[in-house]
């Protein structure tokens, strides 16, 4: 039979699992693969410094706004830019179309995002930007338009490594935490149901044993 205090500790144990399991966007990033204008893999981490990496649509009038700061953001830093489409298309046309329309310089990386890449930061909108220092520790993810001040903002976080100011700020990490704090619910309401059965069951077996020994009894009392 299972002990209360068996399942009060598996509870605490998977909880302390759990939650040392979320943030996976948090720390430093192992792989952002995508594949780059010469229809090659890539991975973001290939590249060096500061790193802003937007995800884009071709037909988005707001990523062409957020292309347009970082041209700006780009004469006033040293920064590694990579712009992914998220729209994956097998010919680089797009791409190649777009670096005439805005005059890209040729330190832009353009490519198209990976399947990995969007699951990894949970991406829903576009432009989203996800901002990494020179250790490809994340400083932020930024998710519709920002102006030159507040990507600013967040790039000289990235120069002064400042990655623990964003600890919870991307969406993705918000998500995690409430999918966690669900699931622990849901597993502390699940042992105590279990608990309430363990001692309902037990009950009702001295119940039984107690009308048993019962009937025995008055079985001997006729026989005598």
């Amino acid at each position: 039979m299972i002990s209360k205090k068996y399942l009060l500790y598996s509870t605490i144990i998977f909880s302390m699992f759990f939650l040392s399991s979320i943030h996976i966007t948090q720390g430093v990033i192992t792989s952002i693969p995508f594949t780059n204008i010469n229809m090659e893999n890539d991975d973001v981490l290939n590249y060096e410094g500061v790193r802003i990496v937007l995800f884009f649509k071709s037909s988005c009038p707001s990523c062409h706004n957020q292309i347009e700061t970082l041209q700006e953001l780009e004469n006033d830093y040293v920064l590694s830019i990579i712009a992914l489409n998220v729209d994956f298309e097998t010919t680089n046309t797009t791409l190649l179309d777009l670096i005439d329309e805005l005059s890209l310089s040729t330190n832009w990386t353009l490519g198209f995002a990976s399947n990995q890449a969007i699951s990894t930061f949970d991406l829903s909108v576009v432009p989203s930007q996800v901002i990494l220092d020179d250790n490809s520790e994340l400083v932020a993810l930024t998710e519709g338009y920002f102006d030159y001040a507040s990507i600013e903002i967040k790039i000289l976080d990235a120069i002064n490594h400042r990655t623990e100011k964003y600890a919870t700020e991307p969406t993705t990490d918000n998500r995690e935490l409430l999918i966690a704090l669900f699931i622990i619910i849901g597993v502390a309401v699940a042992t105590i149901v279990v608990i309430f059965l363990f001692r309902l069951f037990k009950r009702s077996d001295n119940t039984s044993s107690m009308i048993i020994a019962s009937k025995k009894l008055d079985k001997i009392e006729k026989i005598e």
